[in-house]
């Protein structure tokens, strides 16, 4: 039986690093990063879009407060890298993952 929910548009298809406990929602491993197979994988768009909005809040008033105390050079755009994890959770980019390919850049912009 088809799976309505997802003929409707409410899952979002992502590659993601598989974990150990690979559903039924995920391809088969498409390549390989390292010793990290990356798999297509189906994530709900309800659990992508909370994820999201978390991350983007808790961004915001940190970015905010450092707009704040800026000492009067003001913060005008501020680019993040993240990546969906295999759940549908939301990781930020570090700089020792700045060569991670395939991440989502967010970019606030103070105009």
């Amino acid at each position: 039986m088809p799976n309505t929910a997802q003929e409707s548009g409410q899952f979002l298809p992502f590659l993601v690093v598989a974990d150990d406990g690979s559903p039924d929602d995920t391809m088969g491993g498409l390549f390989r990063r390292g010793d990290e197979t990356i798999v297509l994988r189906q994530i709900p768009a309800r659990i992508f879009r909370e994820s999201l909005s978390r991350t983007i809040t808790m961004l915001s008033s940190v970015l905010g407060e450092i707009a704040d105390e800026s000492l009067g050079m003001p913060l005008k755009e501020v680019q993040i890298g993240v990546e969906v994890t295999a759940s549908g959770g939301i990781q930020l980019v570090g700089t020792a993952q700045a060569g991670t390919t395939g991440a989502i850049t967010l970019v606030f912009r103070r105009d």
